[in-house]
Order: structure tokens, then sequence, then C-alpha cells
């Protein structure tokens, strides 16, 4: 499919939602008058600033609307503008394959790290220092969960410390008094390659694009941990389980942070958006269904992760049972032997601090915290589905598009 026909299917679905048939309804737009859809729906939480140009639609005499066309109005915050025929405030009007074009020309490389081939290739060794042994290799092609040549170990993963031990000992017989210090070594060293763990990130050629890349092993993931909520809530019946909340905060979690990365290269590219313009706004819609419990709450990102967290933090978190913080009153007695200490050596600030008998025990004290306590409805969790669902879909979207602009 051209990215010209990509687009207007997405400005087509767009146009046939509800949201925007209820729009058309009370606005009334007439013949020539111009419609002009938001480059951003979701409440803003990024650095980068929306882009200037815009997808509109020009209104034709049935009443029905003409193929999209690029333009840049003054910036308004509503999700559609209406314009007059006659209005002059649509500046640099083109047609789409012109936009096109241009916009083709401003997307760079960095944009297709998101498609990019994972390559878990990458072999890395640690020492140790053993009878039997010098080094541990981690080969994450290795055939084998582990296996031994020489004085090497050589294994696939790191994570399952006690399959490994399993399978060594089944290759060799450490003496009676090795077998301790060979699996504390082994051990360290399987700690020290995680904390090295690399794998390479191959972005596609021009022309080309792999079948599988970086977008959509996240996207595999979101998928069942949507499937897994589903089937949790499911479960849960009047009572919502903790998995439920532990589903919930992971999703959340991990897709705001990726859709933050999404809306930020659609301000900057904004080709990447408008042939997801459609998802963009099922989104944005999820979101606004949501059962806000408080009408400070707008339907944001930043909103949706805290209101899942609060909820997550409260049962995962609140085993006391305290819902407000403490203030205790001491008496002079409590605080005897004080001493100001100030104008410590410069860098090392902490040096300046109240000093007293029995700090040591305050500072333990201090280390006590409550979770804020929120009441979120059963019916959050039924509809948060649709919320992991749009985001989903926006995000097997911008794959799409991502891949198709990588291969034009």
């Amino acid at each position: 499919m051209l990215l010209n026909d990509f687009i207007g299917k997405s400005v087509r679905r767009l146009i046939g939602s509800t949201a925007f048939t209820a729009w058309s309804s009370n606005e009334k737009p007439s013949a020539g008058d111009v419609v002009v859809i938001n480059n951003s729906f979701v409440f803003r939480d990024v650095a980068t600033t929306k882009s200037e140009r815009y997808l509109a639609v020009e209104v034709q005499s049935d009443g029905s609307f003409a193929e999209p066309f690029v333009c840049e109005p003054p910036s308004f915050n509503s999700e559609f503008k209406k314009f007059s025929a006659k209005s002059a405030n649509l500046r640099a009007r083109s047609p789409l394959a012109d936009a096109i074009q241009g916009e083709t020309a401003e997307l760079g490389e960095l944009i297709f790290i998101l498609i990019g081939e994972l390559q878990d290739i990458e072999v890395l060794s640690e020492e140790i220092s053993t009878d039997l042994f010098d080094t541990v290799e981690w080969h994450p092609t290795l055939p084998d969960v582990l296996s031994v040549d020489g004085r090497v170990i050589r294994v696939k993963q790191t994570h399952d410390e006690e399959q490994l031990w399993q399978r060594l000992l089944e290759i060799v017989t450490p003496p009676g008094d090795a077998v301790e210090s060979l699996r504390d070594a082994l051990g360290i060293a399987l700690d020290k390659l995680q904390d090295q763990a690399v794998a390479r990130v191959s972005v596609p050629v021009r022309g080309s694009a792999p079948a599988s890349g970086m977008t959509d092993a996240i996207v595999d993931v979101l998928r069942n941990e949507r499937s897994q909520y589903a089937a949790a809530l499911d479960a849960a019946g009047d009572v919502i389980s903790n998995d439920v909340l532990r589903i919930a905060y992971n999703f959340a979690s991990d897709a705001t942070t990726y859709l933050r990365l999404i809306v930020s290269v659609c301000d900057l590219k904004p080709l990447v958006m408008w042939p997801a313009i459609a998802d963009h706004h099922r989104l944005s819609e999820a979101f606004k269904v949501l059962p806000w419990t408080r009408s400070r709450k707008k339907p944001s990102l930043k909103n949706y992760y805290d209101t899942i967290a609060d909820a997550r933090n409260v049962a995962f978190h609140n085993l006391f049972p305290f819902r407000k913080s403490l203030i205790v009153s001491l008496s002079d007695e409590a605080l005897r032997s004080a001493e100001l200490w100030m104008f410590a050596e410069h860098g090392k600030k902490k040096a300046n601090e109240l000093r007293f008998r029995d700090k040591e025990l305050v500072d333990v004290l201090l280390e006590f915290t409550r979770a804020r306590y929120r009441v979120v409805s059963d019916n959050f969790w039924q509809r948060n589905l649709e919320v992991m669902d749009a985001t989903l879909a926006l995000f097997e979207r911008t794959n799409t598009v991502l891949k198709l602009l990588r291969t034009a």
C-alpha cells in the first residue's frame, strides 16, 4: 500500500469514529469549510513540542470529505477545528503527496532504531579463581544450557544459577572441599556477567526492514501481559486480585514509557503519526472513558500511571495499618547533647547535620513510609482492557508505518 493511501485510510477511520461524528453534528461544517485534525491527542507529558504541520480535510458539496492535505494552522487544543472556506489562517497548504515527499527527506536514520533487529550474539567472559576453572563465558547462541571446554565454563544464560549449577555437576565432579568455593565463584561470575549484559541492534538499511525488530519484541511482551491481565480479571470475580494490580502496574510502567517515546517521535517526524492518526485518537478516547475518580485527574499518561501505581502500592506496600503520616511530640530529654555541625568541607555536605544522642535510632525510624491511599473502582480495571488494546494497536500500527517508510 502506498503511504498516501495508508494515511487516507487512517483519516477515514478517524472521521468515521463516534467522537468525530458527535463533533461534526455539533459544529456542522458546511461545503468549502476545512476541518483540521489535531496532531496530539493524549494529554502531553513529553519534552518535545507538537509539530506545526496538521492533516486537514475539506468539506465537499454533498457533505462528504475530500482527500486529506497538510497545512499549518494556528495552534489549538481541541481534537478537531473548523475553519471557514474564507479563512486566511491555514498557512502552507500542500497536497498530501508533496508533504510526504518533504517529510520523507527529513526522516533521518535514528527513528529506525525502533524497528532494528535484535542480535543477541555478544560473547562475554569473566575470570574466576578455582582449582578446576579459570573463566566463565556467556554465549547466548550456545546449543546447550552449559558446556565445559578445558578450564572454561560456557553458559547460554546467566539468570538461573540453580539450573546451571546442576548441569555443571552432571559434567564434572569437584572434590568435596571445592564444591562450595566453585559454586560461590560461579554465582559471582554470573552476577558480573549480568552486569555486562549487552545485545546489538542492527538498523535496517534503506529499502529493507526486518521481519521482526525491537518494537515487535515489545509488542509481543505487552500482548502477553494483556492476555494475562484479562485472565486475572476474569478469575478475580468481585474482588480485584493482586495479580490484576501487578500486571496493570507492569503494563502501565513499560507501555507509557514507550508511548512517550512514540509521541516524541511523532512530534519531530509527523510523517510517522499521519498514517496512525486514527490509532492515536482511539487511545485518547480509551483514556477519556476510564472512570477518573477525581475531577482534577485528567486523562493523561502521568495520571494513568499514578492511579494504577497508587492502587498497586497500597496492596503491596501497606502492611502496617497507617493511612496518615505520624507526628510524635518529643520531650527535651529525647534530644539530649544536641550539636549543629556546619561548614563541612566542600563535597562533604552530608556532614552538615544536627547531631544528638540516639540520632542513629531516629535515622532508622525515618526510613518508614506509607503508600498513598486511593480507592479505584472495579469499572476502572475493566475499562483498562480497552486502554491496553488501544496501546497495542498504536504500537503495532507505528511499527508497520516505520517498516513501510524504510522499505519505500
